[in-house]
C-alpha cells in the first residue's frame, strides 16, 4: 500500500480528484495550467504527475495516467495501485481548497468566523492553518461521507474480486 507520505501534482483536468486526494490527506497541488510548469514541480519536489493528458504522460515516468473521466474510476485506478483511501477528514485530511494542514480549533476561537447558527448548532470545528478556512461536521460532510461511503463500497468489492 502506498503511504501518506505520496505527493501528487494533478493537471486542471483533475480539480474533483485532487480535492478528494486532499480530503484523505494526500499532499496534492492543483491548479497549475502549463505542462512545463507541471514536470519542473513534479522532479523538484518528486510528485506524482496525475493526468488524462497523453502527451503530458509521455513526459515524464513519474505519471499516472488517468484512464476515465469519472471520478469513482478514477478513484478505483488509484486504489489498484495500491494508494490508501482509508482516512477521511478531519483527522488526516489536508485543506480541499488550498492544501494546507488543517487542525482541531476550539469552538471559542471562531465564534466571529461563522455564522451565528452554526456557532450554535455545532461544537466541532477545524481549521487550514494556510487559508484560515474553517470547517465544521453540517450538510456538506454528511454528502461527503456518503460519497466516501460509496468508494469504501468499490474498494471492498474490489477486494473481493
Amino acid at each position: 500500500m502506498r503511504g501518506k507520505n505520496t505527493k501528487f501534482i494533478a493537471d486542471m483536468m483533475l480539480g474533483r480528484l485532487a480535492r478528494w486526494l486532499r480530503l484523505y490527506g494526500y499532499d496534492t497541488i492543483y491548479g497549475v495550467e502549463e505542462d512545463s510548469e507541471i514536470l519542473r514541480i513534479s522532479r523538484e519536489e518528486n510528485r506524482i504527475i496525475l493526468t488524462r493528458d497523453e502527451d503530458l504522460a509521455k513526459r515524464s515516468k513519474n505519471t499516472i495516467l488517468i484512464r476515465s473521466n469519472k471520478f469513482e474510476e478514477q478513484v478505483r485506478q488509484l486504489m489498484e495501485l495500491g494508494f490508501n483511501f482509508d482516512d477521511l477528514f478531519p483527522e488526516n485530511a489536508r485543506c480541499p481548497k488550498c492544501n494546507g494542514l488543517i487542525r482541531r480549533i476550539s469552538k471559542e476561537e471562531i465564534k466571529d468566523r461563522v455564522p451565528k447558527g452554526v456557532y450554535e448548532d455545532y461544537d466541532e470545528f477545524y481549521v487550514c492553518v494556510q487559508c484560515g478556512q474553517v470547517y465544521w461536521p453540517g450538510r456538506q460532510w454528511r454528502e461527503m461521507v456518503k460519497i466516501d461511503r460509496k468508494l469504501r463500497n468499490m474498494r471492498e468489492s474490489n477486494e473481493m474480486e
